[in-house]
């Protein structure tokens, strides 16, 4: 199979369970991504003002220190680097399906059988900060600002003791925000390109 041809497929369930492992191993920095963050990240690079190109964005699934990873080789460099790829491509795809395909990979408390969305958020809004004044525009937005807070609130700490305070079950809240956010995601994404003529937006590349 050709190399781009490689890219665009989407990744197996085992695939999935492979990349998940590594970015939760003691190969990866202790800042790195856990696989429900990385789609979140992943998520905003695709659906905010701009697509930027990966080379903008692939250094911080590692963290915001400048680690790297301990590879074994340069085949597993490219063989993690690839996945992550594809799990971008694949996003992209459901993301611009009609209707959109999108589904959050968040976690779940086993004992309440509720979703854990937290991770998926933090991922999210770190991936903001990667174009931190496009995305200006929408929190100063009124219509924009209603669109992205249950995202940001879940993300934000402060903002979570706020609604413990308050008496609200955050577990709660997280779940119904997971269930939710399939419909979120594409609105966000529909925001931006409302607002202006849709850029050229690069496919995925490995670095």
């Amino acid at each position: 199979m050709a190399k781009d041809q490689e890219l665009i497929a989407p990744l197996t369930e085992t695939e999935l369970d492979e990349l998940a492992s590594f970015l939760e191993s003691d190969a990866s920095p202790e800042q790195a991504m856990d696989l429900s963050m990385l789609q979140g990240f992943l998520t905003a690079q695709l659906v905010g003002p701009e697509e930027p190109l990966p080379d903008a964005w692939f250094g911080l699934v590692w963290g915001e220190n400048g680690e790297r990873p301990k590879w074994e080789s340069p085949a597993q460099q490219e063989h993690i680097g690839d996945l992550i790829l594809r799990l971008y491509n694949q996003l992209s795809d459901e993301l611009r399906s009609e209707p959109p395909t999108f589904t959050p990979m968040v976690y779940q408390d086993e004992e309440r059988q509720l979703d854990i969305a937290q991770q998926w958020c933090y991922g999210f809004m770190l991936g903001t900060s990667v174009n931190a004044e496009g995305w200006q525009e929408m929190l100063d937005d009124d219509d924009g600002i209603e669109l992205i807070a249950p995202i940001l609130d879940c993300a934000d700490d402060e903002a979570r003791a706020s609604m413990e305070e308050a008496g609200d079950d955050i577990a709660q809240f997280e779940h119904d925000l997971a269930a939710a956010l399939p419909e979120i995601v594409p609105a966000i994404h529909a925001y931006w390109l409302d607002r202006a003529p849709a850029p050229k937006r690069a496919p995925g590349r490995r670095r």
